[in-house]
């Protein structure tokens, strides 16, 4: 191309593009219509699951090991099994809990404090005070302030007494389980 002068081949490219044989997405979905759009997955940040495993199903299909994205619907009732952004399996919840205050005393120590321990925690008091002016100048200025670190756990485990694979998923203060039946 000589200035903005297209050549007589180039042309002829353009010309032929919508008369073309083949579609140009061969598979007929466009960009929006991926798994990852239908079941609209709430953020990219989710907790990996590694299945070291051959999981087969009724229909002879198998989920092949590695590692997997598991995310948890927005209605909470199904856990999307994700690879590379493609949905591999929908596994239904049987038990959710998302109450903070029970997962606070899940981790916390039956024991008293320690001198240490009681130092850590008014720290952290007083980090969080800053915090939450920080929160507010960003909020007065319109900007989002960097997000912190959430805890993300998804872990699988195989039942021999029920025959299943136990499924649990962790993010924040929200803990779903489900189960894939061999």
């Amino acid at each position: 191309m000589i200035d903005g002068i297209l050549t007589p081949a180039l042309r002829d490219i353009d010309y032929l593009a919508p008369a073309a044989p083949y579609p140009v997405i061969p598979s007929g979905l466009t960009v929006h219509q991926g798994s990852v759009y239908r079941y609209s997955i709430p953020t990219d940040e989710q907790p990996t699951l590694l299945i070291s495993d051959y999981i087969p199903d009724h229909n002879g299909n198998f989920i092949n090991p590695g590692y997997y994205q598991l995310a948890l619907s927005d209605d909470r009732e199904f856990l999307y099994l994700l690879e590379s952004h493609e949905l591999k399996a929908v596994i239904p919840v049987f038990k959710i809990s998302d109450n903070q205050r029970e997962l606070d005393k899940l981790y916390a120590s039956k024991k008293p404090l320690t001198k240490e321990e009681k130092r850590a925690k008014a720290k952290k008091k007083r980090e969080q005070r800053i915090k939450d002016v920080i929160n507010k100048k960003y909020a007065v200025s319109g900007a989002t302030p960097p997000q912190e670190y959430e805890h993300m756990e998804a872990t699988i485990e195989y039942i021999k007494e029920g025959g299943y694979y136990l499924i649990m998923y962790e993010k924040g203060y929200i803990r779903a389980w489900g189960a894939i039946k061999i």
